[in-house]
């Protein structure tokens, strides 16, 4: 099961940030059969830290802002974010950015694989591969079920997906299977029973409160409580004997208890389908969530708050403000192109992300996998493809 498309010798060093990507990534090396290594970032080798900070100093790179998405989170999560706290972050990352450097001088890769690019060692290494001229490949779950993306622009809001509606228009999909049940997810805390939904609501998906989809990506509505007090104060916008439906993320670690009986139109389903919400509503509402490519592929029209890379005209409705969102959302009629939704939801399938995720393997890691991510990482380095 070693596909052809990819030259044996091609290099590539993979970064992991646990043993369980580690393990994946050896997998790819395996199964692609190329002259690939595995660096663990928690156990990268020596490395020397006043080293790595003269390279910044020479660069003109301030190390202290490669700490700052750590340091939101620590922020929003009210962990210490005391100064001895903060310098012993940038003692670790200095130390990974020097063994990272020797290493990469040592191996010289073709790329080097990361996977999603936030994490504040990784901000050193984008750094240091810009710097080097090393082609970056960011590997993270895809936006359609089972699938994954790599790009060398980023993911989420940073990937390289085309931002306007003709590119997709011109797209002629080959008609592949597509996948339409979403993925289950367990919930991390009790969440009740099923409640008997409105005949007509907006469907509103909470988010990881902490993720970078919030933290780096959402302008004005910085917070879940955020989020729900725009709710609040717009359902004197909304059409008569409207609601607004919201669903709590269920990997979650935080809970919005205190928010669920605030106001009679604002009402939580935690406990209801994710699928069977997203179907039976009038629109989907989200910052920028996976959600609402998935309310696209289900048929729903959907309306964003948030950078969100699919924020395409035509293809969703984007509000920057308050004020604009209670005006778009007052009408009760939402415009969904069926012709462009579907385009662009087989670009994405048929060309973009790749079939499979590494957390079932049994069921999704097959040849179709395999395949697809070296036909994909063929064409990034060859620049075929961004």
């Amino acid at each position: 099961m070693k596909p052809p498309v990819l030259d044996p010798e091609t290099r590539l060093l993979f970064v992991a940030m646990s043993r369980n990507q580690g393990r994946y990534f050896q997998e790819l090396i395996d199964q692609l059969g190329i002259n690939g290594r595995v660096l663990l970032a928690k156990h990268p080798g020596y490395g020397s830290p006043l080293r790595a900070l003269r390279w910044a100093r020479a660069q003109g790179i301030d190390s202290a802002d490669w700490l700052r998405f750590k340091l939101d989170k620590a922020r929003v999560n009210d962990e210490s974010q005391h100064v001895v706290a903060r310098l012993a972050l940038q003692l670790r990352t200095l130390h990974f950015l020097d063994a990272f450097r020797r290493a990469a001088e040592d191996f010289q890769p073709d790329g080097v694989v990361l996977w999603n690019g936030a994490h504040y060692k990784q901000r050193a290494l984008i750094d240091y591969c810009g710097a080097s001229e090393i082609k970056l490949l960011y590997l993270e779950l895809g936006f359609l079920p089972n699938t994954m993306a790599i790009d060398s622009h980023g993911v989420n809001y940073n990937n390289s997906l085309p931002r306007h509606a003709d590119f997709y228009r011109d797209y002629q999909p080959r008609g592949e299977s597509l996948l339409t049940e979403l993925v289950k997810r367990p919930p991390r805390t009790e969440v009740g029973d099923e409640i008997e939904l409105p005949e007509h609501y907006i469907f509103v998906p909470f988010q990881v409160y902490d993720d970078t989809q919030v933290l780096v990506h959402s302008p004005w509505v910085r917070s879940m409580e955020d989020f729900h007090q725009l709710l609040e104060d717009s359902v004197a916008a909304l059409p008569e004997g409207w609601s607004f439906v919201v669903k709590e993320h269920p990997t979650s670690t935080r809970s919005y208890r205190q928010l669920h009986d605030r106001h009679p139109r604002v009402i939580f389903a935690n406990a209801n389908n994710t699928q069977q919400l997203i179907e039976d509503a009038e629109l989907v509402v989200t910052i920028n969530s996976t959600a609402g490519i998935e309310a696209l592929m289900l048929g729903r029209p959907v309306l964003t708050v948030g950078k969100a890379c699919y924020n395409v005209k035509g293809l969703v409705q984007h509000a920057r403000s308050a004020e604009e969102f209670r005006a778009m959302i007052s009408s009760g009629s939402y415009p969904y192109d069926a012709d462009l939704v579907g385009r662009f939801i087989a670009y994405l399938n048929e060309q973009y992300l790749i079939p499979g995720r590494p957390r079932d393997r049994e069921r999704f890691l097959d040849e179709s996998h395999y395949r697809r991510m070296a036909e994909r990482i063929a064409e990034i380095l060859s620049e075929q493809a961004p």
